[in-house]
């Protein structure tokens, strides 16, 4: 339930639900991805960080290719978490605001700040068993929305509402979820969602540092692979849950869109809405969903700020700077303040860069791609060596931020679903109608002046920096001399990969023996750090 907590945010419960109903449930092919992973993830990934006994994926990257690229990599997670956290923040003041009337503004601030100090003053155990707890309200959330919509659905149909819906089969499906052909310029499609996302969900499964610690937090190895397939069953579920609960909007809103007839002023606000108006005359039901919400946000926000904090403070101070052991506490602390405070900050802008799934997976896609790339080196290629991974890294990481802010400044969206104006109470509703297809058709046309990569997709260009990023550091390593230090790496190396590179003849005849004869044994960072690795 920890892991499911860190992973299905704020923004999965508010975001991706309202990104369902607007652009399509092609995002739910993604978790047939997901669980194909499982089983890299726990047999790669997993024994490697256990083996070495690493408190951070930053670290076992430091001791692979040393404090330089370790720190690259932690700017790249930095970048990751405070977003991630900021529009968790921004989706939860959503919530909040629409239902108590309050300004966006104060309920981002108290949401971040409230989770910045309990983190804070907590430390991981108060996050952990936080999450637990709040993970159950994650999945109650939805579900008290679902069972409203048809049991209102039900009551109009045998009442006779004044506002008739179409019946469900009238829902053409093949714009939601069977988009089949193969567009790299677009989003919503089937393959760039089961393909073009594999990258991302490496990195949310096995790479994420907050997902990472409750690896760690595990009592043997096979916990620890158990809870990445148990994990991984739970996010499925839970994702194809929302994408329900979206369809039952599609059916509740679809011929009266709150966007489109002005009701509300961003796509976020439509679950905030049905609860305002349906739930609100209901004692509980609307406070049980705001605390699904702000729960979801509050275990991000803490586990983002906790693991930041702790980051920075092993991979980036440990290093370079000796401290006092009754400074590190306040330190780690102060670190914590911080970040949270940034984060809060950040929530605050999101308003001006679009709808925050859209945001989230544009910037998740372009900062993990590179990383992934960087890790997959790692642990599969024990020659590639700390020169190729740098320039690789370098490269991609500049390409992906410049795609990244040239679809950000032009704002550069997939189509959006059917929806009308047909079935709202009273007639006054042609203009605006036109108004939002003229808008429509404008959108669609600028779309193909833009210029082409920054049409590019944010889920295939994810992939495509992790696979250069693999490509360019081994094309680098191999002319800068990295099989001169293969046997070091070995014991960094996994060991799935080893067996696999010894039986193709990939590996010089001593390290193949190693490899295949000497079981990688379990190794202490302060081993590691008495040889040095190119």
């Amino acid at each position: 339930l920890s892991v499911l907590a860190s992973l299905v945010t704020a923004v999965g419960l508010v975001g991706l639900t309202a990104h369902f109903y607007r652009y399509g449930l092609h995002l739910l092919w993604a978790s047939i991805t997901v669980l194909f992973l499982v089983p890299f993830i726990g047999q790669v990934v997993v024994p490697v960080i256990y083996r070495l006994r690493v408190t951070s994926v930053f670290e076992y990257l430091r001791l692979r290719f040393g404090n330089k690229v370790g720190v690259t990599a932690c700017a790249c997670y930095f970048v990751l978490n405070q977003m991630q956290g900021a529009i968790s923040i921004f989706a939860a003041g959503v919530a909040v605001s629409m239902s108590f009337h309050l300004p966006l503004v104060w309920c981002c601030v108290a949401t971040g700040f409230a989770g910045t100090i309990y983190t804070a003053l907590g430390g991981l155990r108060a996050v952990v068993w936080a999450d637990a707890m709040q993970g159950v309200l994650i999945l109650v959330c939805p579900l008290t929305v679902l069972a409203k919509i048809l049991h209102d659905s039900v009551q109009d149909s045998s009442e006779g509402a004044s506002a008739p819906r179409r019946p469900f089969s009238d829902i053409d499906m093949r714009p939601y979820i069977f988009r089949t052909g193969l567009d790299f310029t677009t989003d919503e499609n089937v393959w760039a969602c089961l393909v073009g996302l594999l990258s991302s969900h490496i990195y949310r499964m096995g790479m994420d540092q907050m997902v990472v610690q409750r690896y760690a937090a595990a009592r043997s190895l096979s916990d620890a692979q158990r809870t990445v397939l148990v994990g991984s069953i739970l996010l499925v579920l839970s994702t194809g849950f929302l994408g329900i609960v979206a369809m039952a909007l599609v059916y509740w809103y679809r011929d009266c869109d709150p966007l489109l007839s002005g009701t509300i002023h961003k796509i976020e606000q439509i679950i905030p809405l049905f609860v305002h108006t349906r739930l609100s005359s209901m004692p509980g039901f609307s406070g049980l969903f705001l605390t699904g919400v702000v729960s979801a946000t509050l275990s991000t926000v803490t586990s983002a700020v906790n693991s930041l904090a702790a980051t920075v403070y092993v991979d980036i101070l440990t290093p370079y700077v000796k401290m006092n052991e009754r400074w590190v506490n306040v330190v780690v602390k102060s670190l914590a303040f911080a970040f949270g405070f940034l984060m809060t900050l950040l929530a605050l802008a999101i308003p001006y860069l679009g709808s925050a799934i859209r945001v989230f997976m544009v910037m998740h896609s372009s900062a993990s791609g590179p990383f992934v790339g960087m890790y997959l080196l790692a642990l599969a290629f024990p020659w590639a060596n700390t020169k190729g991974v740098a320039v690789a890294a370098s490269l991609t990481t500049a390409f992906q931020l410049w795609v990244m802010s040239g679809k950000l400044s032009y704002g550069v969206k997939p189509p959006t679903m059917p929806v009308t104006l047909d079935y709202c109470p009273g007639n006054a509703t042609s203009i605006v109608a036109t108004l939002a297809s003229n808008l429509t058709t404008i959108a669609a046309e600028s779309h193909h002046r833009v210029f082409p990569l920054y049409r590019l997709s944010s889920y295939w260009s994810g992939l495509i920096a992790a696979l250069f990023t693999v490509v360019i550091g081994l094309v680098v390593s191999a002319a800068t001399g990295g099989n001169k230090n293969t046997s070091k790496h070995i014991p960094l190396t996994s060991e799935v990969f080893l067996r696999i590179w010894a039986k193709l003849k990939l590996l010089k005849e001593p390290e193949e023996e190693k490899a295949q004869q000497e079981p990688l044994k379990v190794l202490s960072v302060s081993d590691m750090e008495t040889s040095p690795i190119a």
